[in-house]
C-alpha cells in the first residue's frame, strides 16, 4: 500500500447534540441550578453536574471536556437533545477530513463497533485497538453553541461570548487506550507524516506510563526524516498534559494546540490579538515543553514558531483552510468547498496580528490569518481542532 500519513490511537463515537435554548433552561430549572454554582473545576458526580460544567464553560466561551463518575449520565444528558451520530477523536476526524481530500491513511482505533464499521471511509486503513466483536458504545457527547446566545433561567443569564463547545464522556476505550507497537510498527515503515492525538481522556497513572512506553516503542518503526506532530489537549488531570510531553519532546517533531490549549498550559487568559501576551506566552510554553516547533491555532490566526517555522507556511495554510472549511459547511463538505474556501477574504485583525508579530519574533515565527467567516450564520465547532490538524498533515507531505 501507498498511505504516506499514519495517524493513532483515538477512536470515539460522537452524539453532535443540536442546540436548543428552550431544552437547556428548561433543565437549569429542572436542577434548580443557580448562577453561584458555576464552575469548570467540579467533580462530574451527577447530571446535574454536568449541566454546571457546561454552563460554566459556555458562560466563560472556553471549550472544555468533562469526565462523568457514571457513563449512563452521558446517554442520560444526551436524550434531551436531537442528536447525530459521527466519528469523532483527533486521528479518526483526521483521516476522514483526508479521505475527502483524496488521501488515503493508515490509522490505528481504540474502539470498533457497528458505527466504526459504518462510518469509517473506505480510504483509512484501520487497525483496531481492540477485538472485533469487542462492540460496546461509550458516546462521547458534544454540545455546540452558537457565539451571542442569551441563557436566561433562574438567576443565571449571560450571553456566550463566542461560539464552542464541550464533550462529555467516559469511554472505557478512551480511558485505557490501547496501542499496538508491533503489529502498527510493520505497517507505518514507509510513511512520511505521523499524527499523534493526545492522551486527555486517561485518568490512571499507570496507564498513561504504559501508553507512552508503547508510543515510543512504535515510532521507533518509523523512518528517518518522518514528521511526528503531537495534537495537544486540556487534559482531565492537567499534570498528565506535562508528563506527556516530558515523555515524547524527544521523538515529536511538532506540538500543536489550539487557543484553549495555550492558555490552559499558561494558567490565564489572555487577548489573543495582543501580539505581546501571545509572544510571552508561545516563548513560555516552547521553553517549559522543549519541542522543536510550536504551532497553535485560533479563531484569528495560526502560527509555527521555533525551528524552521518559516518552512510550515503550506501546513499553517492547509490546517486553516480545512477547520474553515468545516466550520462554514459542516460534516458533509466536498474537496470544493474547500477550495472555495481559499478565495475567502482573510480577517483583517488576523493580518495586522501577524505583522507585528513577525517583527517580534522574526524568522522564529510564521503567522497567517484566518478567514473572516462572520458571514456563516450556522458554524460548526465540533471537531475543528481534529480538522485543522488532517490539513496540517497535508501541508507537511513533501
Amino acid at each position: 500500500m501507498s498511505e504516506r500519513i499514519a495517524m493513532g490511537f483515538h477512536t470515539c463515537v460522537d452524539y453532535e447534540l443540536v442546540w436548543d435554548t428552550t431544552v437547556v433552561e428548561e433543565q437549569i430549572k429542572a436542577f434548580d441550578i443557580r448562577a453561584d454554582e458555576l464552575r469548570m473545576d467540579i467533580e462530574v458526580d451527577s447530571e446535574r453536574a454536568i449541566w454546571i460544567v457546561c454552563l460554566a464553560h459556555f458562560k466563560e466561551g472556553i471549550g472544555g471536556e468533562a469526565v462523568p463518575l457514571d457513563p449512563e449520565d452521558c446517554e442520560r444528558f444526551a436524550k434531551h437533545f436531537e442528536y447525530k451520530v459521527t466519528l469523532g477523536g483527533t486521528a479518526t476526524r483526521a483521516a476522514i477530513l483526508l479521505d475527502r481530500l483524496g488521501y488515503g491513511t493508515l490509522l490505528q482505533t481504540s474502539c470498533y463497533n457497528e458505527h466504526v464499521r459504518r462510518l469509517m471511509p473506505g480510504s483509512v486503513r484501520a487497525l483496531p485497538g481492540v477485538d472485533k466483536d469487542h462492540n460496546k458504545v461509550y458516546p462521547h457527547v458534544v454540545l455546540q453553541c452558537g457565539g451571542g446566545v442569551r441563557i436566561h433561567a433562574n438567576d443565571i443569564d449571560f450571553v456566550t461570548p463566542r461560539e464552542n463547545r464541550i464533550m462529555v464522556s467516559r469511554d472505557a476505550d478512551s480511558l485505557n487506550i490501547p496501542i499496538l507497537p508491533e503489529e502498527f510498527g510493520k505497517m507505518i515503515t514507509d510513511v512520511d507524516v505521523f499524527l499523534l492525538g493526545c492522551f486527555s481522556e486517561v485518568i490512571d497513572k499507570d496507564v498513561l506510563w504504559g501508553c507512552m512506553e508503547k508510543t515510543r516503542a512504535l515510532l521507533a518503526h518509523l523512518k528517518e526524516g518522518a514528521v511526528v506532530v503531537l495534537e495537544d489537549g486540556c487534559y482531565v488531570r492537567k499534570e498528565f498534559r506535562y508528563y506527556v510531553h516530558e515523555q515524547l519532546r524527544s521523538v515529536i517533531d511538532v506540538l500543536s494546540m489550539n487557543e484553549d490549549e495555550l492558555q490552559d498550559y499558561i494558567g490565564r487568559r489572555i487577548n489573543i490579538l495582543d501580539p505581546q501576551a501571545v509572544k510571552d506566552a508561545l516563548e513560555k510554553v516552547r521553553e517549559s515543553t522543549g519541542v522543536k516547533t510550536l504551532i497553535v491555532h485560533s479563531a484569528a490566526w495560526a502560527l509555527a514558531y521555533g525551528e524552521h517555522a518559516g518552512d510550515m507556511r503550506r501546513a499553517l495554510e492547509g490546517g486553516s483552510i480545512a477547520a474553515s472549511t468545516r466550520f462554514r459547511m459542516g460534516d458533509g463538505f466536498t474537496i470544493q468547498d474547500y477550495e472555495a474556501t481559499k478565495k475567502i477574504k482573510d480577517k483583517e485583525e488576523g493580518i495586522l496580528f501577524g505583522e507585528e508579530l513577525g517583527r517580534m519574533l522574526g524568522e522564529r515565527i510564521c503567522c497567517i490569518p484566518a478567514k473572516d467567516l462572520s458571514f456563516v450564520e450556522h458554524p460548526t465547532v465540533v471537531g475543528l481542532g481534529d480538522t485543522f490538524a488532517g490539513g496540517l498533515l497535508m501541508g507537511l507531505l513533501r
